[in-house]
């Protein structure tokens, strides 16, 4: 087992855009060899007992990626934009399951809406995605798996980066990225990345405007000692007004004709989502020397969702054209603290090699979530809109704040004999919850404790194939009480998976072939003698194969895609009508495949062109079946020139500008799925 040898053990720098002379180009498209977050060591890929896929910066960048929901669009088990375009958040799902999102290992806020959380990916050396439980090593979390995003962290090579984007609905963006050394010895590096960019919306009178502002510096006196200081403040400036839509007029025929994609079902003036993310921590790293290791992360951060007015939707009358709407006031708040301290000991017993990691972490969520409803909202005609009607906005009639806190101890031994390794990994965490009602003075405490486990093995041959099997648990908790009064449990997780991994030492291809079943148990149902109430009688069973691979053929051409068949199904529950149904929004089949081709000499070196195409099968949208959605299928494409110091790029995604209705909930709330976008790029980095 590789020992990290630094704080950002699994966070080097990321590869940057190779441009020479026109004569002869170099072209990367980098793999990932190694991750940090499915063990929290620095571990190749090919030993983890469990299916990761990494989507580096240079891969985001190369598809001119705006959101975290299309970074996934080309990663097996991961669903992007179940809902269409949403400027307010990334809707994602991993193995049926919402995923826990996590940065730099440490938890993102989990409010109502605050957790509702578009993190930018310019701000991203690389996005990490883990399929299935993993509360040994985090706590708690869902059964699906966890995304973990990857800040950009100071580098000792010089970098310098301004990019320009504009692109489809008036989108003018501007960046910079700025990193290197700030002494000549390198015991100072620094990393500043900046973006502004404003932005219209496939829907009229919404907007989607970004400012992104991270400053990191690293202090590094020595190999045996380093700490980075990371802070970051991100302001959304959105409107929420996409999708909502009703049946009739998008996935029914409606009399009066097809409701258009950009018919905002809001008032203008209202329905603004302002969102303002800030956080500041550090890494630390210590080498005892020996093989003994320290480190920690630590990180504070707010996120507040500005008081608002939002008009809704909420289906048509009788007569098929007018939209009776409701009125939705909302304000949050929400804080979150996180430290998480590893002793990492590698040594050797007999043949045996050991990287034992122990840790202890602790994580505090504090979340006041305010709200209003009330079907007051004047109605509107969907085919004919005229806004302007006057609106009296309801006060507040529910304030809601919870305090949640997490203390783990956790241990993981990686043991290698010759060409097996073994991943055993145990924790115990305690959950302390305290939910207070303020306007109707409600209180309670709930307690939570739960052991999670984790068992894997790998074999690696020297040609690079590495067949795995492995089993791991992951628990949530559930607030709340039954009828009677008595607490809920955790709800739990468990998985079984095995598979297969392929990268030989020349790191050109990179594949995994995994099966697996995932059980999730003592889920929330209805309560069939108190309708009201719930009890904990729930359990859904997932069961799938996923394939995906990424190889660098070489002379320019690289070729990567996906491919997953997830098996869904809930199979206890005390209602008979959600019995048997498959997970909303989790199609049976989906698939993608795409190649990259540079020109790598000649009077055209640099020229490159890129295309992919991405298949999502039928899939319901509610969750008892009743609204199914049909498969479909969408095309991207790109042509790129590197010229000395600059790249010009041009991207489109679903260039047929194809328009389909990604979900429905219910006759009264459908969803157009993401249109034609087209983004033109020119980056200069020196």
């Amino acid at each position: 087992m590789a020992g990290a040898s630094s704080a950002a053990f699994a966070q080097s720098a990321p590869a940057r855009d190779s441009a020479t002379d026109l004569d002869s180009v170099e072209v990367r498209a980098p793999i990932a060899r190694s991750s940090g977050t499915v063990t929290k060591t620095d571990t190749p890929i090919r030993e983890i007992p469990q299916s990761i896929s990494v989507v580096t910066d240079q891969q985001m960048r190369d598809r001119a990626v705006h959101g975290v929901e299309e970074a996934v669009w080309y990663t097996a088990g991961a669903q992007g934009g179940g809902y269409g375009g949403d400027p307010r958040s990334d809707w994602l799902l991993l193995r049926g399951f919402t995923p826990a999102r996590y940065m730099d290992g440490l938890s993102l806020a989990e409010g109502s809406g605050t957790g509702i959380t578009r993190i930018e990916p310019y701000g991203l050396e690389r996005i990490e995605v883990l399929k299935g439980p993993s509360s040994v090593t985090y706590g708690a979390m869902p059964p699906g798996g966890m995304i973990n995003y990857v800040s950009k962290r100071p580098t000792e090579e010089a970098l310098r980066e301004v990019e320009l984007q504009v692109g489809s609905y008036d989108m003018f963006q501007l960046a910079g990225d700025f990193g290197g050394k700030l002494t000549d010895d390198g015991v100072w590096t620094y990393r500043l990345t900046a973006l502004a960019r404003n932005s219209d919306d496939q829907v009229d009178y919404v907007h989607d405007d970004r400012y992104y502002f991270a400053p990191s510096l690293t202090w590094k006196p020595d190999e045996a000692n380093s700490l980075t200081l990371l802070a970051r403040w991100q302001k959304n400036d959105t409107v929420a007004g996409a999708g909502f839509l009703p049946a009739e007029g998008t996935l029914l025929p409606n009399p009066h004709g097809k409701i258009p994609a950009d018919r905002f079902t809001g008032e203008p003036g209202y329905n603004n989502y302002d969102k303002t993310m800030a956080s500041v921590g550090w890494e630390y790293f210590h080498d005892f020397g020996g093989g003994t290791t320290f480190r920690q992360n630590l990180r504070y951060g707010e996120t507040t969702i500005d008081p608002s007015t939002s008009v809704g939707a909420f289906g048509l009358l009788a007569d098929q054209r007018t939209l009776f709407r409701y009125l939705w006031n909302t304000e949050e708040e929400s804080k979150t603290f996180g430290v998480d301290n590893q002793l990492q000991f590698e040594f050797n017993t007999g043949a045996a090699q050991h990287t034992l990691l122990t840790g202890l972490d602790y994580r505090r969520l504090r979340n006041e979530y305010a709200s209003a409803f009330a079907f007051t909202a004047p109605t509107l005609d969907i085919f004919n809109p005229v806004y302007g009607a006057p609106i009296v906005e309801p006060d507040f009639t529910s304030r809601t704040r919870q305090e949640q806190s997490q203390f783990g101890l956790y241990a993981q031994d990686q043991i290698k004999v010759g060409r097996w390794v073994a991943t055993l990994g145990a924790r115990q965490d305690w959950v302390g919850t305290d939910t207070h009602e303020v306007i109707g003075g409600a209180q309670g405490h709930q307690s939570d404790d739960k052991f999670s486990g984790r068992v894997g093995v790998n074999y690696l041959f020297d040609n690079g194939i590495a067949p795995y099997v492995g089993w791991s648990q992951s628990f949530q908790p559930t607030v709340g009480t039954d009828f009677a009064g008595n607490a809920f449990v955790p709800t739990t997780g468990e998985q079984i998976e095995a598979g297969v991994k392929y990268q030989p030492a020349s790191n050109r291809i990179l594949a995994t072939l995994a099966v697996y079943k995932l059980v999730q148990e003592n889920t929330l149902v209805v309560d069939p003698n108190h309708t009201l109430y719930s009890i904990q009688q729930g359990e859904t069973e997932v069961q799938g194969v996923e394939l995906e691979g990424r190889w660098n053929i070489g002379n320019g051409l690289s070729v990567y895609g996906a491919y997953a068949y997830i098996d869904s199904e809930v199979t206890k529950s005390t209602d008979p009508l959600s019995l048997g149904a498959e997970i909303p929004l989790q199609p049976k089949q989906s698939a993608s495949l795409g190649a990259d081709y540079t020109i790598t000499s000649g009077v055209l070196a640099g020229l490159g062109f890129g295309a992919g195409v991405r298949y999502t099968g039928e899939h319901f949208g509610d969750a008892y079946n009743l609204w199914e959605t049909p498969s479909y299928t969408l095309f991207d494409a790109a042509v790129h020139y590197d010229i000395g110091a600059w790249r010009l790029q041009l991207n489109a995604a679903n260039v047929g500008d194809k328009e389909y209705v990604s979900a429905c909930n219910s006759v009264t709330w459908c969803y157009y799925g993401y249109p034609r976008t087209i983004t033109a790029t020119a980056r200069l980095q020196w």
